[in-house]
């Protein structure tokens, strides 16, 4: 079944008044990310031609497979990429969130594997009579982009956040969910616009295929079932057996490009959460379906 839906697709269910007081703690986002150059002056003229990812939905988390293909006009150069990790801030309209840590972080370029570090920062914001601290992990490599094409591939996994609301257009409820991000915004940062992106969303475990709803931020504040033969201009939406395929080409990608997905897990096996921090069991599910080895006490 084919669906074509507008772009940009629709906003939250709920319109929630972002916190600016400066001791209130952002809510942890499952984010899922593309490559940022850590130098963007260094970086300029490096487009990002094509993506390929596959985002696999799993009762408790999500697992990240994506290829990046690089153009690079000129001559080659070495830079710092990183994808942000447990704290960074997300500019997402209607959220105060920042972003959940990444397990089981690898790279390669050109099929190789390269080394990589998580590396934690300090980002220090003041006001009237207050300053603040915060800390940030990104996680970095120096990669070489030669003349023509480089390809760079990622592989991690996010704890999925809770999520339960009703769909203000069609009633529709979703209760006990669990709502990840793909972040297109990131993309936006190299040269131009996005060549080709094709993000392949496929249910594993107890999820179910058709639970599976993806939008992003629009101008109205309200949820709307995708409807065969809507008009698109640049995005398209295939639902299969296992899940979804999201297609667009030439995309100035900004914040209201990001990509929600919401999906509904299968209870019994989902850990339970109290609250949105309370993701140790979800957690340990995440890091032995990676294959992280974390010593007693520790963490990676």
């Amino acid at each position: 079944m084919r669906l074509l839906i507008t772009w940009p697709l629709l906003l939250s269910l709920l319109a929630f008044p972002a916190p600016v007081l400066a001791d209130i703690a952002p809510d942890p986002l499952a984010g899922l990310s593309e490559p940022r150059p850590l130098d963007a002056k260094a970086a300029q003229g490096i487009s990002m031609k094509h993506e390929q990812v596959i985002i696999e939905l799993h009762d408790a988390y999500a697992l990240i497979d994506a290829t990046f293909t690089m153009a690079n006009p000129g001559p080659p150069r070495e830079l710092q990429v990183g994808f942000p990790g447990r704290g960074v801030r997300l500019d997402i309209p209607d959220e105060y969130a920042s972003h959940d840590p990444l397990e089981g972080f690898s790279v390669w370029v050109e099929g190789r594997a390269v080394p990589h570090e998580a590396r934690k920062l300090e980002r220090t914001s003041s006001g009237s009579g207050f300053t603040k601290t915060r800390h940030e992990t990104w996680h970095v490599f120096t990669t070489r982009f030669a003349q023509g094409d480089t390809r760079i591939r990622v592989r991690y996994g996010v704890v999925a956040n809770p999520y339960s609301g009703r769909s203000a257009h069609t009633g529709e409820k979703i209760i006990d969910g669990r709502r990840v991000w793909y972040i297109l915004e990131t993309g936006g940062l190299w040269a131009g616009p996005i060549g080709e992106i094709i993000v392949r969303i496929k249910a594993r475990g107890g999820v179910k295929p058709e639970s599976i709803r993806v939008r992003t931020q629009a101008r109205d504040t309200r949820w709307k079932i995708p409807k065969p033969g809507a008009p698109s201009p640049s995005l398209d939406v295939t639902r299969d057996a296992e899940g979804l395929i999201i297609r667009c080409q030439k995309l100035d990608a900004t914040r209201w490009d990001n990509l929600q997905i919401v999906y509904s897990p299968d209870p019994q096996r989902t850990p339970q959460m109290k609250t949105p921090w309370d993701t140790g069991a979800a957690t340990q599910l995440l890091r032995q379906a990676m294959g992280v080895q974390v010593p007693d006490g520790g963490s990676p």
